[in-house]
C-alpha cells in the first residue's frame, strides 16, 4: 500500500486535531467511553467476538456515569451480568488520565481481586482505546502472580488495587474509592466507618456489590430506603434512588 507524505500544514492540522478531540474527551467521560473504548465480554460463548464497543445503548449505563460524576458517595447494587463494574473502572481511568495527582483506590476481598479490576478493566481500556493515537503512556506495578495491581501516568495520578481491611488506606490521602463485591467483604463495617473521614474531606466512595443475603452493607442502605426488589422503585417517594434495570 502506498503512503502519502503529509506536509507541514497538514499533519500540524491533524495534531491540533487530535488536542482538540482530547481536551472534549477530558471534558466529557460519556463520549470518550462511547468513542473510544473497547470492552471484554468474559463470558461470551465459544466463537462469538468478546471485543465489544461501549454499549452506549444502556441507558442505566449512562445514568450511572452520570451519578459519578455529581454525587460524592455512591452505593450500586447489581447483578452479576450488568455492566456495572466495567463502567466504575472506565470512570476511574478517565479520571486518572485526565486529572494530575490523583489517588484513586479500588479495594476487593483480596489484593488479587483488585488487581484483576486494574489489569483486565482499568489497563485493558488504556491499551485498547480505538484509536492508538488517544492513549497514554502508563508506568506499572504488578503483583506476586503477574497482574497489573498499579498503574501510574505522566501527571502524577495513579490507580491502585488493594485488599480491603479496615486500614487499608489509613496512610492514604485518596481521592477516589472503588470497593467492589463489598457484600462478601469480612471487615466492611471497619472498613465503611475508615472511610467516613475521607469522604468528610472531599473524596468520592463508590460501593458496588451482587447480593449476598439479606445482610451487608448495601443490604442495610437499602433497607433505609424501603428499597427491596427492583419493580418496586417506583413506590419510593421522597428518595434520591436511580436504578438500573
Amino acid at each position: 500500500m502506498q503512503t502519502i507524505p503529509l506536509t507541514d500544514e497538514e499533519l500540524g492540522g491533524l495534531i491540533a486535531q487530535r488536542q482538540f478531540l482530547d481536551e472534549e474527551f477530558a471534558k466529557d467521560c460519556w463520549r470518550w467511553c462511547c468513542q473510544q473504548v473497547v470492552t471484554i465480554d468474559e463470558a461470551a460463548e465459544e466463537g462469538q467476538k468478546r471485543r465489544r464497543r461501549w454499549p452506549a445503548q444502556l441507558k442505566y449505563v449512562k445514568e450511572l456515569m452520570q451519578i459519578l460524576k455529581n454525587e460524592k458517595f455512591v452505593i450500586v447494587p447489581k447483578s452479576r451480568r450488568m455492566f456495572i463494574t466495567w463502567t466504575i473502572c472506565a470512570y476511574l481511568t478517565h479520571d486518572t488520565r485526565y486529572n494530575s495527582d490523583s489517588a484513586n483506590f479500588i479495594l476487593s476481598e483480596t489484593e488479587q481481586k483488585a488487581a484483576f479490576c486494574i489489569d483486565k478493566r482499568c489497563y485493558h481500556i488504556e491499551q485498547n482505546l480505538r484509536h492508538p493515537e488517544f492513549r497514554k503512556e502508563v508506568k506499572t506495578l504488578r503483583t506476586k502472580t503477574g497482574l497489573i495491581g498499579r498503574m501510574t501516568y505522566d501527571n502524577g495520578s495513579y490507580l491502585w488495587g488493594l485488599a480491603s481491611t479496615g486500614d487499608a488506606l489509613r496512610a492514604y490521602t485518596a481521592t477516589k474509592v472503588f470497593v467492589d463485591e463489598i457484600e462478601f467483604i469480612e471487615q466492611a463495617p471497619a472498613l465503611t466507618r475508615a472511610l467516613v473521614p475521607l469522604i468528610e474531606g472531599g473524596a468520592q466512595a463508590i460501593f458496588a456489590s451482587s447480593s449476598n443475603g439479606p445482610t451487608g452493607i448495601i443490604a442495610e442502605y437499602a433497607r433505609n430506603v424501603r428499597f427491596h426488589k427492583w419493580k418496586d422503585i417506583g413506590t419510593l417517594e421522597g428518595e434520591s434512588v436511580t436504578y438500573a434495570s
